[in-house]
C-alpha cells in the first residue's frame, strides 16, 4: 500500500509539474493568437505612381505593432517589431535593409525610371513574423519638372508689357516734340509777321 501511495503522490507532482509547464510556456503562444495579427501597407508611394524629382517619401500603415528600437532584446517580444525597407533590392537580407522604427521614411538620390519598394514588419530581433508581413509597391521616378513652359510665358508677357510702354513713350515724346515744334512755327511766324510790319512803317 504504501508503494502505490508514493506512486500516486509521484504520479500526481509530475503531472503539476506538466501543467505548470505547459501554462508558463502555452501563455504567450495563447496571448499571440487572441491578439490581432500584424498588418503592414505601404502608403506612399503609390502603386504605378510617378514620383517627380530624385527624393521618393515612403509613408507605411502598420496596425496591432508597436514599432520599438530593434535589438533590444534577443528573442521576440510580443506585439514589438519594426521595418525592414529594400529599394531596388533582390536580397532581401537583414544585412541589406534599412531598419526603421516609424512610419515614414525618406529616400535620397533616387535614378529616374523604374524601381520597386519592399517594406515587412520584423520582430525586435529581426526575425520575420508568423506569418510573414511584407508588402511590394513599383513606382516611377521621373526628373523634376522644369518651370520652362511658366518662365517663358512670364517672359512673353514681360517683353509684351515692355514693347507697350516703350511704345507710350515713343508716342509721348513725338506729340511733346510736335507740339513744340509747332510752337516755335507759330512763334517764328509772329516774328516774322511783326519784322515785315515794323519794315513797312520804317519805308513809310
Amino acid at each position: 500500500m504504501i508503494g502505490v501511495k508514493e506512486q500516486m503522490q509521484k504520479f500526481i507532482t509530475s503531472t503539476a509539474l506538466v501543467t505548470a509547464f505547459v501554462a508558463v510556456f502555452a501563455t504567450p503562444a495563447l496571448a499571440q493568437s487572441s491578439q490581432a495579427a500584424p498588418s503592414l501597407k505601404i502608403l506612399t508611394p503609390g502603386p504605378a505612381q510617378t514620383i517627380y524629382g530624385n527624393t521618393v517619401p515612403v509613408l507605411i500603415s502598420v496596425e496591432n505593432l508597436e514599432l520599438t528600437d530593434y535589438q533590444t532584446s534577443a528573442l521576440p517580444q510580443l506585439g514589438q517589431g519594426h521595418i525592414h525597407l529594400w529599394l531596388d533590392d533582390d536580397t532581401l537580407t537583414n544585412e541589406s535593409a534599412i531598419k526603421v522604427t516609424t512610419d515614414t521614411h525618406t529616400f535620397s538620390g533616387v535614378t529616374p525610371g523604374d524601381h520597386t519598394l519592399v517594406a515587412e514588419i520584423v520582430n525586435n530581433n529581426h526575425t520575420s513574423l508568423i506569418p510573414a508581413q511584407i508588402t511590394t509597391v513599383k513606382f516611377t521616378v521621373a526628373p523634376a519638372a522644369t518651370p520652362s513652359s511658366t518662365a517663358s510665358g512670364f517672359d512673353k508677357n514681360t517683353a509684351f508689357v515692355i514693347l507697350v510702354v516703350v511704345a507710350l513713350i515713343i508716342i509721348a515724346a513725338w506729340w511733346y516734340t510736335k507740339e513744340e515744334d509747332e510752337e516755335v512755327e507759330v512763334a517764328n511766324k509772329k516774328r516774322q509777321a511783326t519784322s515785315r510790319k515794323t519794315a513797312r512803317k520804317r519805308r513809310r
